[in-house]
């Protein structure tokens, strides 16, 4: 696929717009039938490795098991529009089951497996799934969920044996009476109807079901340099965008996919990198922050060396970290190296990209915008507002998006027309590159002036001894908030040294006077984040009273 780079403005309609390219496949075209027909090409090629036990997988291999499942799930009663839960780690046959929905038109609807259980409950009451595939170390929270909330569903155990339960190895054998690719309900599906439910990342409550159509899935990619000699691998499970991503991506293209069944850590992280020769992977914020504050350099340059594409995004990664991962996997120097997406699940992914081929890199940014998207910069009285003007980001992909299942209200808040709502605060500059300033729920107000804890953040992480930092309000009757902030030392001897009085000098010179931290510095252990591993800012305020009291 052949994609164009930039971004251009219509100043009439203060538009911004990333280039334009077909869509290779038809509106009829299935998530399920395009991975059946790729890999009926390449039949003999190991696409799947499980990276604990070695066992791998060729597309035939691949394909006799999703199919066979596929069928066993219609002959258990399932029927196009019911859904399945995915509450599970990497392992066999995760992908399986998604192949197999895909085939069924059943979408799955992915949560993240260490949630609790009044988590799960919650969010499987909305979607009330027919099947939960699970693990058997969160069995017991899956059937809490199921006995709770009524189910009418059954539990498939993806790993582990509990007498009387059903198994996914039961499920998945070879059939012989496998029908023939045009007679799975997917066939009479289109690309605009929806292949899975994403889950929102739970910031602001229980997270939503984000409907994500055939079309979106099909013609967004993690990496766009991939192909049949690519190595895949991404610890993210088939509960984010990205893993889904990479598991899709994977297969449209014959590529070898190593599934990381093992909890993470920076030394399996780079021993798999290492041992498989990864070409093109995913890692989080906070993992690139780890390598490069708490790791030996040369160790991380070493292991990176076979990567083509690293992909990161979700959350800011300070400026000084950038430029130091930038230059670990500079020994490859054929290689476009290090990528970051800024976007939302509700557009499938990137709204737009800084780096990595075939876009430029520009520092402080977010990058330019991604193929088939627009921005718009609202203002506050719902004016849109040009280059170098701050408001609210809305964006708009071509690709289908049916909003949040069963919930209206929610939809019709994210949705201004064909605008798809942030929250995000940020500008376009008169390069076309995005600028990200935090959310609109987050903007700090003191005084009469608007103060974005991003970008305070952005500089406390330059300071040596900060390992990781959360800037927030601290409520004040007379400044209606003080800026604070709460920070975890890196551990090292400058991260021993680090004082509050450190912090406050560092901040006083390298910032206006309004952005000083009048609300107090907190050393803390760690900072509140979700199941998923987000900073929770607006837990901040709880946490420092604990200290105090």
């Amino acid at each position: 696929m052949s994609f164009l780079t930039g971004t251009t403005y219509n100043a009439e309609e203060k538009i911004w717009s990333g280039p334009k390219y077909k869509q290779i496949y038809s509106p009829k075209m299935t998530v399920g039938e395009a991975i059946v027909l790729q890999l009926r090409k390449t039949p003999k090629k190991v696409i799947q490795i499980l990276e604990s036990t070695g066992e791998s997988l060729t597309a035939e291999d691949f394909l006799d098991h999703s199919m066979s499942l596929a069928k066993t799930l219609l002959d258990m009663g399932l029927t196009a529009g019911d859904i399945v839960g995915g509450y599970a780690k990497h392992s066999l046959h995760l992908g399986t089951i998604m192949l197999a929905s895909f085939l069924c038109g059943i979408p799955v609807h992915g949560v993240f497996q260490s949630f609790e259980k009044e988590t799960i409950a919650s969010i499987y009451d909305t979607t009330r799934p027919k099947l939960i595939f699970c693990d058997e170390e969160n069995y017991e929270n899956a059937l809490y969920a199921l006995e709770s909330r009524k189910l009418d569903a059954k539990i498939v155990l993806m790993t582990g044996d509990i007498p009387g339960v059903l198994n996914i190895k039961d499920l998945v054998k070879k059939r012989s009476d496998i029908p023939d690719l045009s007679e799975f309900p997917c066939a009479k599906l289109c690309s605009a109807d929806t292949a899975a439910i994403l889950s929102s990342s739970g910031t602001t409550g229980t997270p939503k079901g984000i409907l994500c159509s055939h079309e979106a899935m099909l013609h967004n990619y993690l990496y766009l340099t991939v192909n049949s000699d690519s190595v895949m691998m991404c610890f993210s499970s088939m509960y984010w965008s990205t893993g889904i991503l990479n598991f899709v991506q994977s297969l449209l293209f014959s590529a070898l996919r190593i599934v990381p069944d093992r909890p993470y850590t920076p030394d399996y992280f780079f021993d798999m990198v290492e041992r498989y020769k990864i070409t093109h992977c995913y890692a989080t914020p906070s993992q690139i922050i780890d390598w490069v504050t708490n790791h030996n350099k040369d160790r991380v340059r070493k292991a990176l060396r076979s990567i083509d594409t690293l992909f990161s995004g979700g959350t800011n990664i300070p400026q000084s970290i950038q430029d130091q991962i930038i230059e670990l996997l500079s020994d490859n120097k054929k290689c476009p190296g290090f990528a970051m997406g800024y976007g939302t699940s509700e557009i499938f992914i990137a709204a737009t990209v800084n780096g990595g081929y075939p876009f430029k890199y520009k520092p402080q940014t977010e990058g330019q915008l991604w193929p088939n998207r627009e921005i718009c910069i609202v203002g506050e009285n719902g004016e849109r507002l040009g280059p170098n003007e701050k408001g609210e980001i809305y964006v708009h992909s071509t690709h289908t998006w049916l909003g949040y299942y069963k919930n209206p209200n929610a939809t019709a808040q994210a949705k201004d027309g064909k605008w798809t709502r942030t929250g995000d605060l940020g500008y376009i500059d008169d390069e076309g590159y995005l600028h990200l300033m935090g959310r609109t729920k987050e903007i700090i107000k003191w005084l009469s002036f608007q103060i974005s804890p991003q970008a305070v953040e952005e500089v406390l992480q330059r300071l040596p001894g900060v390992g990781h930092v959360c800037v927030f309000g601290v409520p004040d009757v007379a400044s209606i908030n003080l800026v604070a902030c709460g920070i975890v030392r890196s551990q090292d001897e400058a991260g021993e040294k680090l004082t509050v009085d450190m912090v406050h000098e560092y901040i006083k010179k390298e910032m206006d006077g309004l952005y000083l931290l009048r609300g107090g510095v907190y050393f803390l252990d760690s900072l509140p984040r979700t199941d998923t591993g987000k900073v929770q800012r607006m837990k901040m305020l709880q946490v420092i009273e604990e200290i105090d009291r």
